[in-house]
């Protein structure tokens, strides 16, 4: 009985000795792989080996630490749980459970395991060279504990750039190969693969993001997740977000919401996005087509309505702005219309270049832009807005603007020449202001001003003014001989109209005082003054006073009389308000 025994002893021991011998033949072969890199060759090698030896705890441990090579934190963290019952002196599984549960974002059993391990090889003289990896482990868990509770405190104040901060931090702090970004962007990760992290991190990065409107950025992130897990309700809730911003398919957003809720009926968040993006668009739509109906008054009212409800301040935004910009301007109200542009423009800068000053944003990043467009269509708007209220300098520089984002538009280049032109003559003194006429006036309604502000302001009815008051009248009444020399001359209006500089104050610009051969429309003189000399004043001939009777001497302005040249002879030059004294 006992022989019998022995024997089966003996045999079961030297089975179990070839099976060691063929486990560890399998396991250096897979140590191979994982030197280099084929972290799939070198985890289904070890999956061998366990198979051949279940028992051995050293096996899981190395297969958890490909698994984690290959971002597979669950499964290597069942790995070591399973190697430290097997081999409770396994520090290596401890460490690596840790973590594993860091990349899970489960730091509280990261910290649980590694204050474990730290008692365990307490007084163990064989485990003491593990004591410094352990309490290095602890130091970047605290770390990492320390960021995320900012964050979450970050969030709750809505400093939401602040808690992106500390979030990357904590990210760099689990991740040590993540290398930052030196952009101007609101985000150190821009553009950077981040798998290795807690599901949970980059959701809330995300949010993150969406709060700076780093929407693009807030994309790659829920693509990423979307593509390991495409059932994640957050993350499909945080897309439809997005693409809500990013006024991107608006007719997908709420199918996509109502996916989501299919996998989740009670999540909040989807329900409350869905309601809203219906409300909106309503209010939205409701505005177009009062709009396309000429009821304009309705449209404003119901833009204004979106406008107040949509507290996203997405793209969507600034075309409801955009749409505002249009009634107002049909309803004469340009004030108000350039302001809702310069709001929307503001707004797009921020959403299309998200973390960037103002002014470092370049003509090229405008045209690269993807609402390259809308900024076209927003400074056009603004620039006709600037335009009707007579704000040239801004109407050029809006027009400029237009033209860098559509160089070859021909429509735009004349808008901003007429611009330019307009400018100029703003800068100048403006002869139709002076007569208070149009620039469509015609020749008769030019007489017709020219006479009335004549009567008013000449200079016989300044006797009774003080010096100062005197100088005024004297001042605006040279203006108005100026404009009338200018503006009844149609060459020399022609000339002023191109923009050209035509000084009506100047003897001739070129031309002769008189246009065509004579005095400029001396029956206007007969009429206000009469006289002799074929409708001139009388006296003016032979260097009396045009003002009927009274010689230059006697002027109230005291100039000391007529100069010669007024006569038949004489070779003074007139100054300027004599000559037009002349012109009546």
């Amino acid at each position: 009985m006992t022989a019998d025994v022995m024997e089966d002893v003996v045999d079961l021991t030297s089975e179990d000795s070839e099976r060691e011998v063929r486990a560890e033949a399998v396991k250096a072969r897979a140590n191979d792989f994982y030197k280099k890199a084929e972290y799939r060759e070198a985890a289904d090698l070890y999956t061998e080996a366990i198979d051949i030896r279940p028992t051995t705890g050293m096996y899981y441990a190395n297969r958890a630490a490909a698994l984690m090579m290959l971002r597979r934190y669950s499964d290597a963290l069942k790995d070591c749980k399973r190697a430290i019952e097997l081999d409770i002196d396994n520090v290596k599984a401890y460490l690596r459970a840790s973590k594993c549960q860091l990349h899970l974002g489960q730091l509280e059993d990261a910290d649980r395991m590694l204050r474990q391990v730290k008692v365990h090889i307490k007084g163990k003289s064989h485990l003491q060279d593990n004591a410094g990896a352990v309490d290095r482990d602890l130091a970047i868990v605290a770390k990492i504990g320390s960021f995320m509770a900012q964050v979450h405190k970050l969030i709750v104040s809505k400093q939401h750039k602040q808690a992106l901060t500390q979030l990357e931090m904590a990210m760099i702090t689990l991740d040590p190969t993540l290398r930052t970004s030196s952009s101007s962007s609101c985000t150190r990760l821009s553009g950077l693969d981040l798998d290795t992290m807690p599901m949970r991190w980059r959701l809330l990065r995300a949010e993150c993001l969406i709060e700076c409107r780093d929407l693009e950025g807030a994309a790659k992130v829920t693509t990423g997740v979307l593509s390991a897990d495409p059932t994640n309700v957050e993350a499909i809730t945080i897309r439809a977000r997005v693409m809500y911003l990013q006024d991107t398919k608006p007719e997908a957003i709420p199918k996509l919401l109502m996916q989501a809720l299919s996998y989740d009926p009670d999540n909040k968040r989807a329900k409350e996005l869905l309601k809203k993006v219906r409300r909106l668009d309503g209010m939205k739509n409701e505005g177009n087509d009062a709009f396309k109906a000429g009821r304009y008054q309705e449209a404003l009212d119901a833009y204004e309505r979106c406008l107040e409800a949509d507290d996203e301040q997405g793209v969507m935004k600034v075309k409801v702005l955009s749409n505002r910009a249009i009634v107002r301007s049909r309803l004469s109200q340009y004030d108000l219309a350039a302001r809702d542009c310069t709001v929307a423009i503001e707004l797009l800068e921020k959403l299309s270049f998200p973390g960037s000053e103002t002014s470092g944003i370049s003509p090229g990043d405008l045209r690269n832009s993807s609402n390259s467009a809308l900024f076209s269509k927003l400074y056009l708007r603004r620039a006709d807005c600037y335009m009707k209220l007579e704000n040239y300098e801004d109407a050029v520089r809006d027009y400029t603007n237009a033209e860098q984002l559509k160089p070859t538009d021909g429509d735009i280049a004349r808008a901003l020449n007429t611009a330019r032109n307009l400018l100029r003559q703003s800068k100048r003194k403006d002869y139709y202001k002076i007569l208070g006429v149009a620039r469509s006036a015609s020749e008769v309604e030019v007489k017709k001003a020219y006479r009335k502000l004549a009567l008013q302001c000449h200079p016989d009815k300044s006797a009774g003014l003080s010096d100062e008051e005197k100088a005024i009248a004297e001042s605006r009444f040279k203006e108005i001989g100026e404009a009338y020399t200018v503006l009844s001359d149609p060459r020399k209006k022609h000339m002023f109209d191109s923009g050209m500089d035509v000084d009506g104050a100047s003897a001739s610009d070129g031309y002769s005082p008189f246009g065509h051969g004579g005095p400029p429309d001396m029956d206007i003189l007969s009429q206000l003054f009469g006289g002799g000399m074929g409708g001139m004043p009388h006296g003016f001939a032979h260097g009396g006073s045009p003002f009927g009777g009274a010689q230059f001497g006697g002027s109230p302005f005291g100039m000391g009389g007529m100069p010669g040249g007024m006569g038949r002879g004489g070779g003074q030059r007139r100054s300027g308000h004599q000559q037009h004294y002349a012109y009546f």
